[in-house]
């Protein structure tokens, strides 16, 4: 029996397709199969790598990020969203999931309704763009653990803006 499951290396960067066959464990990522028990790379074939980035462009949400206690869309990521849709990443014609996310400053409420915001204002931004089936979620700070606790200071709001986020699903 095979067990599989996907991880992102270091959040949006590359997602990797990880799985365990005979109690070595695998990672494919970048075009390249790396066993890491016992040490080795082998160059997955050129049709295998094609198949895992479809597999990747399929499974792995484009992510937006937003400035700290702010909702509004950065240009930035206005012209990251479009040139998605240009690359083909996004479609006029797909159907997305749009969940949006905050970091742990603030109280549950605040966090709850900023991440709302965050998730209409891109789903706003997407039918602007001529996606109509736009659905919309939030979580508020529900998966943001990141320096939990930690004194607030200029540093730490830096170091949260992967937390501040709203993730655009292709549904099927």
């Amino acid at each position: 029996m095979i067990d599989y499951w996907y991880v992102l290396v270091e959040q949006e960067r590359q997602p990797a397709v990880v799985y365990v066959y005979e109690n070595v464990k695998h990672v494919i990522g970048e075009g390249r199969l790396i066993s890491l028990t016992p040490e080795e790379e082998v160059v997955v074939e050129k049709r295998e790598v094609e198949e895992v980035k479809e597999e990747k462009k399929k499974s792995a949400p484009l992510y937006v990020y937003f400035d700290f206690d702010r909702y509004k869309l950065r240009l930035d990521q206005k012209k990251k969203i479009e040139r998605a849709l240009a690359e083909g990443t996004l479609s006029k014609a797909g159907w997305y999931l749009v969940v949006g996310y905050a970091d742990w400053i603030g109280s549950k409420r605040y966090n709850l309704n900023l991440s709302r915001r965050r998730a209409e204002e891109v789903g706003r931004y997407l039918r602007s763009l001529g996606i109509e089936k736009v659905e919309l979620s939030w979580k508020g700070e529900a998966e943001c653990n990141l320096y939990k606790g930690r004194r607030v200071s200029r540093a730490l709001i830096e170091a949260l803006e992967p937390c501040r986020k709203v993730e655009i699903w292709k549904k099927d």
